[in-house]
């Protein structure tokens, strides 16, 4: 059977994209990769939301199914799983969701005022502290909170609420720019990563880092860039 010559060239050009279009798509795959889910935090959510609608169904329930039996003492037990027991651990699962989400770059990006150091961060062409920890991957998530918040549990209390009153100026529109941190950076948070690295004990440069930086007569800054845009580069956003 005789293939029609449009029909031809047709196939022929589709040969020729599907050939051409090979490195496109290895690279595209290649940058496509599915970061690992959070199953905890993804369960915590479904399970917040089960329970909120079981709560919401045993008063609905209850108002209109038993509307004439209030008084009942099941209705009474409905009732109070309803409005005082089923909210609790709704509260709770809620909560930790809210918390673990507000660790990710993209909740500090909510906020106009970080637009200038999150924008930094993610270019490729910087040579910033934050800039090249991002692009290279050193931290693999959650970016600012790894960098801004120090160990343990008294650590985590203390970003956060310095994150309530972040949200209350955002919301409030009450800061001046350009923003600065509220006091000098403690820089043996960075040592919860580096110290202990091969590739940073090695370098005769940082011989007796970790003691100056643990005393506070030292910093990562005198030697590297800043972590994020100056103050002159960033005096004039708004």
């Amino acid at each position: 059977m005789k293939i029609p010559l449009k029909l031809q060239l047709s196939m022929g050009s589709l040969v020729g994209l599907l050939i051409a279009g090979r490195p496109l798509l290895a690279e595209s795959l290649q940058t496509s990769y599915p970061k690992p889910r959070d199953i905890a935090a993804e369960w915590a959510m479904v399970l917040s939301l089960v329970v909120i609608v079981a709560a919401a169904g045993l008063i609905a329930y209850t108002l209109i199914a038993r509307r004439k039996n209030l008084l009942d003492l099941h209705s009474k037990w409905i009732l109070f799983l309803g409005i005082a027991v089923l909210p609790v651990p709704a509260i709770f699962l809620s909560t930790a969701v809210g918390l673990e989400h507000s660790k990710q770059v993209k909740f500090c990006n909510s906020c106009h005022a970080m637009d200038p150091f999150i924008d930094d961060m993610k270019d490729v062409g910087s040579n910033q502290l934050a800039a090249r920890h991002y692009k290279n991957r050193f931290i693999q998530k959650a970016q600012c909170y790894t960098c801004h918040t120090d160990y343990g549990i008294f650590g985590t209390m203390k970003a956060k609420l310095n994150g309530m009153k972040h949200i209350w100026g955002d919301f409030t529109n009450h800061w001046e720019h350009p923003i600065e941190i509220s006091k000098p950076y403690e820089y043996r948070i960075c040592l919860n990563c580096h110290a202990g690295a091969v590739r940073f004990e090695r370098l005769e440069e940082h011989e007796g880092a970790i003691e100056e930086v643990l005393s506070g007569e030292g910093g990562c800054n005198p030697c590297h860039e800043l972590a994020h845009p100056s103050r002159v580069d960033r005096s004039g956003d708004s």
